[in-house]
């Protein structure tokens, strides 16, 4: 009798574990969409860029990027530009919104993802891997291409 006990305690507690991870495992990664992601290719001897795309939250809930990383860059930070008595100024932000249902534009002169530190040139046509941090602690990994200027300005 004791055991028949033990194992239904066993078994309910292997249904709600097994419940939890299926739940978890259904993170905010999975729930945003990332179009167009491109990185500003600079000379060498500039050791920042910045890293630009759409992001989708197909989630019914706000959510928040949280942080960034890549392998290209020392640091890599959030930024925004913001006008400051007629000048424009960039600074470091600790989350961008994703507002539920919508897109969110990362672009020239708005929100990004500032690179510090580079640890090579950056040529055009070149593959950047950009880990994007979640606030439920998912994350996802875009491939990101390395754009000039020129191209830039004209795609926008």
């Amino acid at each position: 009798m004791r055991f028949s006990g033990t194992r239904t305690l066993l078994l309910s507690l292997c249904a709600v574990l097994v419940a939890a991870t299926a739940a978890f495992a259904d993170g905010v990664a999975d729930k945003v969409t990332i179009n167009d992601p491109y990185v500003r290719a600079v000379p060498p001897v500039v050791k920042t860029t910045a890293a630009f795309m759409q992001i989708q939250n197909t989630d019914a809930v706000e959510r928040f990027i949280v942080g960034a990383s890549s392998p290209i860059a020392s640091d890599v930070e959030l930024h925004m530009h913001e006008h400051d008595g007629g000048v424009m100024r960039m600074r470091r932000i600790p989350h961008i919104h994703l507002p539920p249902d919508r897109t969110v534009a990362l672009e020239p002169g708005g929100l990004h993802v500032m690179m510090f530190g580079l640890r090579s040139a950056l040529h055009p046509g070149e593959e950047v891997p950009v880990t994007l941090t979640f606030d439920d602690g998912s994350t996802k990994t875009v491939t990101a291409i390395v754009r000039s200027v020129e191209g830039m300005m004209m795609h926008h």
